[in-house]
């Protein structure tokens, strides 16, 4: 090599070492502004959060549930249950079970529901065009429901252990 192209190739080679210097300690400099909260992010996309304890156990969830079938065995009979996409958010309880779920479903309906220790619902809510409240047995069977029927007028059910109406009223 000719000793001007060495010269011109020192000079690029330091141009090219300023250039990565400088983009380098940018993006650092981004970086500490983002982690210092100077800079903040306008938007998330995510479809689970989850918040855990000093424990690692999850505490709070913030989950985005896609619409799904499940096959539900009432009476020795099998048949469809469909679920739509609903955004939820669990409260858990230091052990891990789920004591509290606030449920937005696709069809504008939303549900609360209150579990035991070991994260079976208990007590459910519902607020549709027909709002309602379910008791809930040991095994996670709804055994009383009240609810109000498109007239306003009230509704109790009472249902066996085999899911039998027992007592209906009005």
């Amino acid at each position: 090599m000719e000793q001007g192209e060495l010269r011109r190739l020192a000079r690029w080679i330091s141009w090219l070492w300023i250039v990565w210097s400088i983009s380098f300690g940018l993006l650092i400099l981004f970086g500490v502004f983002i982690i210092t909260g100077t800079i903040t992010a306008n938007e998330i996309r995510t479809r689970r959060i989850l918040v855990v304890d000093d424990k690692g156990k999850p505490r709070i969830a913030l989950v985005m549930e896609p619409g799904h079938v499940v096959e539900l065995q009432r009476k020795g009979e099998t048949f469809p249950v469909h679920y739509i996409e609903s955004a939820v958010v669990y409260v858990y309880d230091p052990n891990g079970y789920p004591r509290i779920m606030l449920r937005a479903n696709a069809d504008h309906s939303a549900e609360v529901n209150v579990c035991d220790r070991q994260g079976k619902t208990r007590i459910g809510f519902v607020a549709t065009d027909m709002p309602g409240m379910t008791f809930y047995d040991f095994d996670g069977r709804g055994r009383l429901t009240l609810s109000l029927s498109g007239t306003g007028d009230p509704s109790i059910k009472l249902y066996s252990f085999n899911w039998q109406v027992i007592f209906e009223a009005p």
